[in-house]
């Protein structure tokens, strides 16, 4: 028979926070994909700029949004802040809303004879499945962080 109550405790505390991703804590997660998200967000401007291509005043927001808000959650998370986070769950949500509207007003690219038709297909199912996995990891560290189980003094116990 195991006593469930040993006299002595073992020094392992048991983990509360859940792993994000299947690779690490919630706050890593929060860090790895929003910069992550800044990289491609730098990389499709400086695209955009080398080939020329059309910039209207929504897209320039747009961009400059995005860089903000991806900066900022960043910066928040590395401070164990809540906030920004919550503001950038806020954030992904208002864009993928922009971008479904954006491509359901310009469908053009939907016509049988379009060039580019699979690849922007491809192109916005990865922007969407991101997004969404931008929105969990930012939930579940926002959650974790509301309960407590974040924060400075448990992330070495959180941490993977």
């Amino acid at each position: 028979m195991v006593d469930s109550t040993p006299l002595i405790p073992d020094g392992k505390e048991k983990k509360e926070g859940h792993r994000v991703l299947c690779c690490c804590d919630s706050r890593k997660a929060v860090i790895i994909l929003n910069l992550l998200a800044l990289a491609l967000t730098i990389a499709s401007l400086i695209i955009r700029l080398v080939d020329n291509q059309y910039f209207n005043t929504w897209t320039i927001i747009l961009y400059v949004l995005n860089l903000f808000f991806y900066s900022f959650v960043t910066w928040s998370a590395l401070q164990f802040g809540k906030s920004a986070v919550e503001w950038g769950i806020f954030w992904s949500i208002v864009d993928i809303i922009w971008t479904s509207v954006y491509l359901a007003r310009n469908s053009g690219w939907m016509v049988e004879g379009s060039s580019n038709r699979i690849a922007t297909i491809v192109v916005y199912a990865i922007f969407y499945v991101f997004h969404v996995l931008i929105i969990y990891a930012n939930w579940t560290y926002v959650s974790e962080v509301g309960k407590g189980i974040m924060s400075r003094e448990t992330h070495s116990r959180e941490k993977y």
